[in-house]
């Protein structure tokens, strides 16, 4: 099993990504690697929510078996908390707050702005 993650560890590293997104979960060694590598990582992605960036950035979704990868990029990646500013309250009493991620510089044809 150890030489089956090393092999996907080193096909993602071979593409040189900044950020790798996917549906579920990756084991801790993965993680730990991609983390040392200086790679983001985010998990358990919506699959709605991977098709809508895949189309995005013109990019495929790729399964761990894809060997030919055809990496696509966006200009800036970053992560913002937002707070919502309703009547309401969340948790402990404070008000409820959502995690966004934004991807810049994708082609315009493929999304929106």
């Amino acid at each position: 099993e150890k030489d089956g993650l090393k092999s996907v560890t080193e096909m993602i590293e071979l593409c040189h990504p900044n950020i790798v997104l996917v549906e579920k979960n990756v084991s801790r060694d993965v993680q730990e690697s991609l983390l040392e590598k200086g790679i983001t990582l985010v998990l358990d992605m919506k699959l709605p929510r991977l098709e809508r960036i895949a189309r995005c950035t013109g990019s495929k979704i790729f399964s761990s078996a894809d060997k030919n990868l055809d990496i696509k990029r966006c200009d800036i990646f970053h992560i913002e908390k937002i707070v919502e500013e309703h009547e309401t309250e969340g948790e402990g009493g404070k008000p409820p707050k959502k995690t966004l991620m934004f991807f810049e510089g994708c082609p315009r044809p493929l999304g929106c702005t």
